[in-house]
């Protein structure tokens, strides 16, 4: 349960998350972090003299001013996510610098699912748009996660594929498909605030990522897009990911780095071939070039990548959970935005204290989380539709 000086802490500016995951671990409670002397801080936590000054300066922030930015995140439906959550993904544990926080609107990849980051160009060719598409709605088809950035070109691309799929599979959070397999979801990383949709013109895509999977960022609600950020999140996008596809990219392109990213962080990297004389094709076929596997498609791919193999099997052995009429009740008044007592002793129609006690089963079971005091959301972790 999150307090004023947890927000306060994830939202530091200038600090990175290896060095706020260093400071957890001296001083496990963010409030001793906000009332500590910077300079004790420093010495003890290996701070730089930048790092001290950002620090102090928040510290300077008054018990309203964090409850103020505190409500601001409750009330956008932001989840905060933190590194010593059990809801934070496992695999951006161990990649280098992993981000200590994570803001989310909607919801994380399932841990269950594999995940593949579809990515590319943003001023890409008609070939590319297609290839892209497909290539989403295929995995989506197949109940992989699709990561992106949400950019404009490949990005975008991808994230309408794998929606495609969800729509055409419907739009209920236990739509199976004909395979028996939940459809795969997508997952928007963003280099700006969750709750800032860049580019602009991508505004009803931000809104459907938002009910049909998620947007996600390292960044606190507010901060707008920097350059600088941007190659930043790509290390989250091919962190939460199996894979990489690389569909179109220019000798010097972003996709580039998170490809980078991605093999530095031990993952695969794919590339769609090009025509040589194309300058979008130069990125991708230099990969190839260098050691990337060539992607043809999406079955060639999951067989090489061994994803969809594992993905069946443990699916088919995964226990489902069972749930009373009564805890499906107040499961079914659940999403992924968070809900009050008030709200849900209204749609219920329960008493209190059978609120309570169905409130408590769902969270023991893991099939909710309660991200605030008093405030419920389903949890990505739980099997059951």
């Amino acid at each position: 349960m999150r307090n004023r000086y947890e927000f306060w802490f994830c939202a530091l500016p200038s600090i990175s998350g290896r060095k706020k995951i260093h400071m957890k671990g001296i001083f496990p409670e963010a409030e001793e972090i906000y009332r500590r002397n910077p300079k004790e801080l420093q010495k003890r936590c290996g701070l730089t003299d930048k790092e001290k000054a950002v620090l102090s300066e928040g510290q300077k922030l008054t018990a309203a001013e964090l409850d103020e930015n505190m409500a601001d995140c409750i009330q956008k439906g932001i989840n905060l996510i933190c590194f010593e959550d059990r809801e934070y993904p496992s695999r951006l544990r161990h990649i280098y610098n992993p981000p200590y926080s994570l803001y989310v609107r909607g919801g994380l990849p399932r841990e269950s699912a594999p995940a593949v980051a579809v990515i590319g160009a943003r001023n890409c060719s008609v070939y590319g748009t297609r290839t892209a598409e497909r290539i989403g709605m295929q995995l989506a088809e197949r109940g992989v996660s699709v990561i992106s950035g949400m950019a404009l070109g490949i990005d975008g691309a991808g994230h309408r594929g794998a929606l495609r799929a969800l729509r055409a599979g419907g739009t209920k959070d236990a739509e199976q498909n004909s395979e028996g397999r939940r459809t795969g979801r997508t997952y928007g990383i963003l280099g700006c605030g969750a709750d800032i949709c860049y580019p602009a013109g991508h505004r009803e895509l931000y809104e459907e990522l938002i009910r049909q999977g998620g947007v996600i960022s390292e960044y606190p609600p507010g901060v707008s897009p920097r350059a600088m950020f941007f190659p930043q999140r790509n290390r989250i996008i091919s962190g939460l990911s199996d894979g990489v596809i690389v569909v179109e990219a220019r000798e010097k392109s972003g996709a580039l780095i998170t490809a980078d990213f991605a093999l530095e962080q031990g993952k695969e990297v794919y590339g769609v071939p090009g025509r040589i004389s194309d300058s979008l094709s130069q990125g991708t076929n230099r990969l190839l070039r260098q050691g990337a596997g060539i992607f043809l498609s999406v079955e060639d791919f999951l067989k090489e990548m061994d994803i969809f193999t594992a993905f069946i099997e443990a699916s088919d052995k995964k226990p489902k959970l069972s749930l009373e009429k009564s805890e499906r009740l107040v499961y079914s008044c659940l999403d992924l935005s968070p809900k009050n007592l008030d709200m849900l002793l209204a749609e219920t129609m329960f008493s209190f204290p059978e609120l309570m006690e169905n409130l408590e089963s769902l969270r023991k079971k893991g099939c909710i989380l309660e991200v605030y005091h008093n405030y419920y959301i389903r949890s990505e972790l739980s099997d059951f539709p």
